[in-house]
């Protein structure tokens, strides 16, 4: 499904308003971002040549569905058959409901493989990477790492949080997220309650950093998403966890597994992740608890998360 634009108006009294107001907003297009446009006409640029010689509607899902199964012989995700079935739609209203077994060779795929689904991170994990971070001079990082965890944020959320959003106490931190997907959808605005001690220690800097150098409102992670994504991946170098294929999203993923077993109530991990189906998020959960059982380390690990535990450290 498309994500929702980030911006949204409050409607205009003043006819000259609304004008300004909506100055090149190109209405066809802004149902859904210009990533995800972008992603659509990628994923379409590899159906086209399949559909060069349609002449007929039945020709429209029969080489549709050869395009699928072509992918499918050539090991393509099935992401970009996603995408490039919601872009025919989007920049083709007209194909809407033209291609159903497309759609139908689109559900067995999905059946047949399931979801590479990120590996849960451990809050021993978590908390060895985050006093690693800080004794390295890479606060921001350790913020972030806390806020995926603790906050149960996706990571993009976590590449847009910003020092303004952050709201500290003695016992609570927190977080606006004026752009989620959720939030979106149902225009509002989300947040979240972090209540992990030494996170709210580390946001608390953070902010106050921030705030100093007069960068209150710009992304707490001043670089790009592929440069999170390679410190990441350099932390799981570094212990010893790459055999895991961690990725920046089993922050989320380990944190919701925290909430559950620390409370022992799936309800208080929904309502804590933000899932619109609860049905997906038991799912989710059930999933990553399955994996627990099975995480081993090396000692190579297991002397790095030990060097780096809070308890056997002192900064």
């Amino acid at each position: 499904m498309a994500r929702a634009v980030k911006w949204q108006f409050v409607a205009k009294r003043s006819r000259a308003e609304r004008i300004a107001q909506r100055r090149n907003v190109i209405l066809r297009d802004a149902g859904i971002t210009k990533k995800t446009q972008e992603r659509y006409f990628w994923a379409l640029s590899l159906l086209l040549p399949f559909l060069a010689e349609v002449t007929s509607t039945i020709g429209l899902d029969e080489q549709t569905c050869e395009w699928i199964q072509s992918s499918w012989e050539k090991g393509e995700a099935l992401h970009i058959i996603s995408d490039g079935l919601c872009g025919l739609h989007h920049f083709e209203p007209w194909t809407r409901r033209l291609v159903p077994m497309a759609w139908k060779m689109f559900a067995t795929w999905k059946k047949l493989e399931s979801p590479d689904r990120a590996p849960p991170l451990t809050i021993t994990i978590i908390y060895a990477w985050t006093n690693y971070a800080l004794a390295h001079n890479q606060i921001i990082f350790a913020a972030l790492l806390c806020l995926g965890f603790f906050g149960l944020l996706r990571t993009g959320e976590i590449l847009q949080v910003t020092a303004a959003d952050i709201l500290t106490g003695k016992e609570q931190a927190i977080i606006s997220l004026p752009h989620t997907k959720t939030g979106q959808r149902e225009k509002v605005q989300e947040m979240v309650v972090v209540e992990d001690f030494i996170t709210i220690q580390i946001l608390a800097t953070v902010k106050e950093l921030q705030q100093r150098a007069s960068l209150e409102k710009t992304p707490l992670w001043p670089h790009s998403a592929e440069a999170f994504r390679n410190q990441f991946k350099r932390y799981c170098k570094r212990f010893g966890l790459l055999p895991h294929k961690f990725r920046p999203y089993s922050l989320r993923r380990g944190g919701a597994t925290w909430v559950f077993q620390c409370s022992g109530s799936m309800e208080t991990a929904l309502v804590k992740g933000r899932w619109g189906s609860s049905r997906v998020a038991r799912i989710y959960i059930a999933d990553a608890l399955s994996y627990l059982p099975g995480l081993t380390f090396s000692s190579e690990s297991k002397e790095m998360l030990h060097r780096w535990s809070f308890e056997h450290t002192h900064l």
